[in-house]
């Protein structure tokens, strides 16, 4: 006769989805995680254990797994959930008039302990699935990631991809645009085809490759920014298309200039201005829209070198530039006279200029700013300098209005949860209610 199982409920639930090896399980599990967006798998060793008298306690992504592919809560699977209470723990488990064992008392006053639920296995910890929402676009920027679709997406669909992508970007929706980008970037990798639709590919290319290394800078990742920034940059010269070497160069200005090499990204945006300067006129205000910005970004590395002439001198190249413009979004941009403004405001405080920084942003008309990520930023820009003056109350009032115009630029941006958790600190009497529940929302330590 057979042995009885030790977790008959979870036998039974498998077998009854028609999984009647272990190892069907494990491809059929692998399978259901990776519908689920988990990359997640498990060995035939770990379903032993969870056919054992003693399964454990599956981690929350293998719970969910389970849940999905057994068609049943995990209670109903034989799992049980482990006590958290500290007395309900030590009265479950040790006579009421026997002594405490200090080994028991303290794993179970360690699993009651935080939000963090304590591993009760290796196998906890080392099957979960990557933590970093970012790392599956760094695998594909260094050669890794999901292979591309049998049948290639037509180049058009890819530069509608590619225009959504910005659009969410602007509109600081970071986490949806790093689920749909890497399996973009993989679409856009050399393949055969004509040399028009390699054309088109590299037009789409571009700008995804932009965007990417834009959303990998928010998250403060400088090296692999540069990466992506070098990849549109390569794209834009097999183009040989002068708007299309403009946006490259500012991308890759602001990475180079990111990882901490200033001067040499002032001289990435010189060059590139100076090399596309002859395509700008008045006639054509795409190339105006890229050109200011590109010019704009060189003042921002500038600044960041600490060269006051030059940063003055690139804004005001780029104001007379933004005189050619009405505030818009042309090329995905959003140059004009008040973008100027607005980076006179973030380049004064580079410079260590609060006073100054606090006085060109009177001169900034919000609403006219063409996207809610510039609205943002320009609300960050003046927390940080009032911040700086000491203001804590006005500084918390910013950020609020930055959180409103684009909620994800405040919760999920390091740069700017390090300012809450500055104003935190200087605000220990709690002074400024608002700012403790900010913080709750942005998930800083209060």
């Amino acid at each position: 006769m057979a042995d009885t199982p030790g977790n008959p409920l979870f036998v039974r639930a498998r077998i009854a989805q028609g999984l009647h090896t272990q190892e069907e399980f494990t491809e059929a599990f692998e399978g259901a995680a990776r519908e689920l967006g988990f990359k997640l798998t498990v060995s035939v060793r770990q379903v032993r254990r969870w056919e054992s008298g003693k399964p454990g306690w599956p981690h929350p992504s293998a719970r969910t797994v389970l849940q999905a592919l057994l068609r049943s809560p995990v209670e109903e699977l034989g799992f049980a959930r482990p006590v958290r209470n500290v007395g309900e723990a030590v009265a479950a488990t040790t006579p009421h008039d026997g002594p405490v064992k200090r080994r028991d008392f303290v794993t179970y006053s360690l699993a009651a302990v935080g939000a963090v639920s304590v591993p009760v296995s290796p196998d906890e910890i080392l099957t979960q699935d990557m933590a970093d929402p970012l790392d599956r676009l760094r695998s594909v920027l260094t050669g890794g990631g999901a292979e591309c679709r049998k049948e290639p997406s037509h180049p058009k669909a890819l530069a509608q991809a590619s225009a959504s992508a910005k659009r969410q970007i602007q509109k600081c929706h970071y986490s949806s645009v790093a689920r749909g980008l890497p399996d973009l970037l993989v679409e856009l990798e050399p393949r055969h085809g004509s040399a028009e639709e390699r054309r088109q590919l590299d037009r789409v290319a571009v700008e995804a490759y932009h965007v990417a290394s834009s959303l990998l800078l928010k998250n403060d990742d400088a090296p692999s920014a540069w990466i992506a920034a070098e990849r549109s940059m390569a794209a834009a010269r097999r183009t040989a298309d002068a708007a299309a070497i403009a946006s490259a160069s500012r991308i890759l200005a602001h990475a180079v200039t990111a990882v901490g090499h200033h001067r040499q990204g002032v001289g990435v945006a010189v060059r590139g201005a100076d090399e596309v300067s002859g395509s700008v006129s008045r006639s054509s205000p795409g190339m105006v829209a890229v050109f200011g910005a590109l010019l704009l970004r060189g003042a921002w590395a500038a600044s960041a070198a600490g060269d006051r002439d030059m940063a003055e001198a690139l804004l005001n190249e780029a104001g007379r530039a933004a005189e050619l413009l009405e505030d818009s979004n042309l090329q995905g941009t959003a140059f004009g006279p008040n973008n100027v403004l607005l980076h006179r405001v973030s380049i004064a405080l580079t410079l260590g200029d609060a006073g100054r920084a606090l006085t060109e942003a009177r001169k900034v008309s919000v609403p006219t700013l063409a996207v809610a990520e510039r609205r943002a930023v320009f609300w960050t820009d003046v927390a940080r300098a009032l911040h700086s003056c000491g203001r804590t109350e006005k500084a918390t009032a910013a950020l609020l209005a930055a959180e409103g115009e684009a909620p994800e630029e405040v919760r999920s941006r390091p740069v700017v949860r390090e300012l809450i958790g500055e104003l935190l600190m200087r605000d220990r009497g709690g002074r400024v209610p608002v700012l403790r529940s900010l913080a709750s929302r942005a998930q800083v330590t209060v």
